[in-house]
């Protein structure tokens, strides 16, 4: 009966310093998360005023007073959404709508941004700006230089359970790396390391990262698996 005891004591014990280990695991990737939010937001918010300051310097006041009202309503609705890890994708969409109407101001490119039929985005939830970066990177790299030829188009689908997001540009692609980003591309090297993280928290659920780019043009696959139940 003694024996019984201990191994059960035993037993015991080392469930709970699993548990404890697992739960400072996912505490620690959390935290990095976080961290890496954190370094987004002001990412984002400085290229949008180096957007601004572009505009005064060429003296148009009118596109640089849009700009920044525009840029003021973004703002509201990012820093609204900083402390939560999941929003509904119906708030992502908007906050990528109003993304690309302000850089549209300034570079006069085309976008399309569609959602599909069976994809309900009031009622589903997705990691926070997980999809800004990738459309602020085909906006800089990608069609900037093309004014009114450039088109970016966003695609939020789902194949079975999986929810897949396609940025695709027409722009002049960039060198594949061993990384495969663009050099200076800070935003996408954080987005990168952040959706390995999330596949830490989200381990059966884990997201899908693809870019392919090419003279033709880049194309950016995000697929969250096992999002749709």
């Amino acid at each position: 009966m003694l024996i019984i005891v201990i191994v059960f004591w035993v037993y015991r014990r080392n469930a709970n310093a699993r548990l404890v280990k697992s739960t400072q695991a996912r505490q620690n990737t959390n935290l990095k998360l976080r961290s890496i939010r954190a370094q987004l937001n002001p990412h984002f918010m400085f290229n949008a005023l180096t957007s601004i300051q572009n505009l005064v310097n060429k003296k148009d006041l009118e596109g640089a007073n849009n700009y920044l009202s525009r840029f003021a309503d973004l703002t509201r609705k990012v820093l609204n959404t900083s402390e939560h890890d999941l929003i509904s994708l119906e708030d992502e969409v908007k906050i990528l709508d109003d993304y690309l109407q302000m850089e549209q101001l300034r570079f006069g490119f085309k976008y399309e941004l569609n959602v599909a039929n069976g994809v309900n985005v009031a009622n589903m939830e997705v990691p926070a700006m997980l999809l800004q970066p990738f459309v602020e990177n085909a906006v800089k790299h990608g069609v900037s230089n093309l004014r009114e030829g450039g088109l970016i188009s966003v695609l939020i689908n789902r194949q079975n359970n999986d929810l897949v997001f396609l940025i695709t540009d027409n722009g002049p692609g960039f060198k594949q790396t061993k990384d495969a980003k663009p050099a200076g591309s800070f935003g996408l090297k954080l987005s990168e390391e952040r959706i390995q993280l999330l596949n830490e928290v989200y381990k059966q659920q884990p997201a899908k990262l693809d870019i392919q780019s090419g003279s033709d043009g880049t194309t950016v696959t995000i697929t969250l698996s096992n999002w749709i139940s």
